[in-house]
């Protein structure tokens, strides 16, 4: 087993030194359903909910249209985001994706680019819409991704976008979605066509004989939403894999999203066309950022099976699920086992932090010095930086001290040791110990834990400490 050492805090004090004093570990259980912290469960998925998470979830995810946030050329409005972004708790955040084009559910009559833009593309083209969009749109519209002018505007968009909301805090992370159907990098989900796929070598649809995107124009579409967002968490999607190693090699904190969670395909073809020395790139890239995914939905939700769903997140260590497109209306649509299935799944996502010992002293250097050895019992490291906060109480006393460095990178079975001194002399008698995990960057956001009995508490009582 590894062992992480974080940097002990010690100020001067005249106390006499002691042995270590254990304490009791509160029993974890495995079975407590930790399905809703930051980057990890379920989140909630374009104002879904069909899976009830108590208490709610905290990132909440909407995809919106280059459209919706560049209506002119040159004004740009982000209302649909800041929307979304008042109607959250303080401690919640949004994440989000801009595509320009969808064959399904399109906003705006099935032109997703800015009509300014459409109207300068001479190889742009209308194709049917995806028949079971259920009458939403009839046709849309395919931008030439390899126009000069098309990706001069979508840098331009990112260049906007960077400056409203790169390393903003209540953003959660941002999908790289820029090249093919719903920004997924592929052409297929034109259902209307042979093998669904967009009819390009159809000279009655493409009638200006547009190409798809060359390697060079999918680049650059990637680069300006990375260029842009240097300071956010982003997450590259995985169907075209020649962009997805290009964004992988950019940062190695760039991680990935996958929107076909439970079909037989989502671990199927993830390497599918990647070289060999570049797969490591891709099984890998969880050590150091997030994977991240929806479920395909339609008939695939559990193609995978009730336990095959699981074993995905297990296998690929994924850290988060869209609580969404699971092509019911409601929980109760769903059977029992697929309710239990879906709980399991979730409840096995990303990181898990269980004490396994912890104790206390005085020393000559520290009034009461503790050390509190936490295990990430989950699948993914929790990225972000967390940091460790104990209390100790009494009725007439209390005190409490953070650990100076951070929990992001602990990688599952892990042990991290966090060494910390209160930094205030106390007077003697017994004080409760207990301890949470907090957001460093704001302390008003707390890990739940998995705790004996349930669900849904932020703090882990370590019982009686006696101060001499």
């Amino acid at each position: 087993m590894k062992r992480l050492i974080l940097a002990t805090l010690v100020l001067a004090s005249p106390v006499a030194a002691q042995d270590w004093q254990p304490l009791t570990v509160p029993p974890g259980d495995p079975n407590a359903v930790i399905d809703h912290n930051p980057m990890q469960g379920f989140y909630s998925w374009h104002e879904a909910g069909i899976i009830p998470v108590s208490p709610p979830s905290t990132e909440h995810y909407v995809r919106v249209t280059w459209a919706d946030l560049e209506p002119t050329e040159g004004q740009y409005d982000f209302s649909k985001l800041e929307r979304e972004l008042a109607t959250l708790g303080p401690a919640d955040r949004i994440a989000f994706g801009v595509v320009p084009m969808d064959t399904c559910c399109s906003g705006h009559n099935g032109l997703d680019v800015p009509g300014y833009v459409k109207d300068r593309l001479a190889k742009g083209f209308w194709m049917k819409a995806d028949p079971g969009n259920y009458g939403h749109v009839d046709k849309v519209y395919v931008p030439d991704w390899n126009d000069p002018y098309y990706l001069e505007r979508w840098a331009k968009l990112w260049q906007a976008i960077g400056a409203k909301w790169d390393g903003n805090p209540r953003v959660a992370w941002v999908d790289l979605r820029g090249y093919g159907n719903w920004g997924e990098g592929h052409l297929a989900g034109a259902n209307a066509y042979h093998w669904s796929q967009f009819p390009y070598d159809d000279p009655s649809v493409n009638i200006h004989g547009a190409e798809r995107g060359t390697q060079a124009s999918r680049f650059a579409i990637e680069d300006a939403m990375i260029d842009a967002m240097s300071h956010t968490q982003l997450l590259a999607m995985t169907d075209d894999k020649e962009v997805l190693v290009h964004a992988l090699k950019a940062s190695p904190k760039i991680g990935m999203r996958r929107d076909s969670w439970g079909a037989l395909m989502f671990g199927g073809s993830l390497l599918e066309g990647v070289a060999d020395e570049d797969k490591p790139l891709i099984l890998e890239r969880w050590k150091t950022a997030p994977f991240i995914v929806e479920s395909y939905g339609w008939t695939k939700v559990f193609e995978a099976g009730l336990d095959g769903i699981t074993k995905q997140v297990e296998d690929y260590h994924i850290s988060a699920i869209g609580n969404g497109n699971f092509s019911v209306r409601q929980w109760s649509d769903l059977a029992p086992e697929q309710q239990a299935a879906l709980i399991q799944a979730g409840n096995r996502t990303g990181y898990r932090y269980v004490p396994v010992a912890v104790a206390y002293r005085t020393t000559g250097s520290c009034p009461l010095e503790l050390k509190l050895d936490l295990r990430n019992d989950g699948v993914a490291p929790s990225y972000e930086r967390w940091k460790v906060h104990v209390w100790l109480e009494s009725n007439t006393a209390s005190a409490d001290a953070v650990a100076p460095q951070a929990l992001a990178a602990v990688l599952p079975g892990e042990t991290v040791s966090n060494d910390l001194c209160l930094p205030l002399k106390m007077p003697a008698g017994e004080y409760r110990m207990t301890a949470r995990i907090e957001d460093a960057a704001n302390a008003g956001r707390a890990m739940t834990l998995p705790v004996a009995g349930g669900s849904g508490t932020d703090r882990y009582d370590f019982g009686n400490v006696l101060v001499p």
